[in-house]
């Protein structure tokens, strides 16, 4: 968000109409990302301004389980890509796209290796990289609003996946069958000391 700002000013940026945008920012003012930031008085007209509570958010999740993380994950990322195509499809109706030649505004790269942790580290440092630098001129209101979106995440081969859920799968079953023969064992033998004492 260019924030501090308005809903006009937001609306402006965002080339959507204003009043679509009212319910989003009162939810988002609902959760606690914005926050109203007073009125601005321009000419005869008062309006809000809003702006973000930090310049980066991050969920911590308390109590949850891995399957509610995962789901909020994807759900962030579903969103993050929701948000790149909207773009792209204005831009491109407005005829703003252009990837080639020196008039170039745009890249778009998908990538697949096969990272350490230390090197996954490595690019999520120059992801941040890039947003750093983009929040640096957040502020200014020069040359042209561009969208950037990142994500790095690990790819799940499909015949690995269902072979390693088979694996878990077989890995719980011996775990409870262990479990349930230990808990007859102990029977046994409670049974077996309670006939020695009579």
């Amino acid at each position: 968000m260019i924030a501090p700002c308005s809903i006009a000013e937001l609306a402006a940026a965002l080339d959507r109409p204003a009043d679509a945008l009212y319910r989003h920012i009162a939810k988002l003012e609902r959760v606690g990302v914005v926050v109203s930031a007073g009125m601005r008085h321009t000419g005869r007209r008062s309006e809000q301004v809003y702006d973000l509570v930090a310049d980066d958010l991050r969920v911590a999740f308390k109590d949850a389980s891995q399957r509610t993380a995962n789901k909020a994950y994807n759900d962030t990322v579903q969103s993050i890509v929701k948000i790149v195509s909207r773009t792209s499809r204005d831009a491109s109706a407005a005829g703003q796209l252009a990837g080639s030649s020196d008039e170039r505004v745009l890249i778009g790269k998908i990538e697949h290796a096969w990272l350490t942790h230390e090197e996954f580290q490595a690019v999520r440092a120059m992801m941040m990289g890039i947003k750093e630098f983009m929040d640096s001129r957040k502020g200014r209101r020069e040359g042209r609003l561009y969208c950037a979106a990142f994500v790095a995440l690990p790819v799940t081969r499909k015949r690995g996946a269902s072979a390693r859920t088979e694996r878990r799968a077989a890995s719980a079953k011996r775990t409870k069958q262990a479990t349930r023969t230990g808990r007859q064992e102990r029977a046994a033998r409670s049974t077996r000391k309670s006939r020695d004492v009579e």
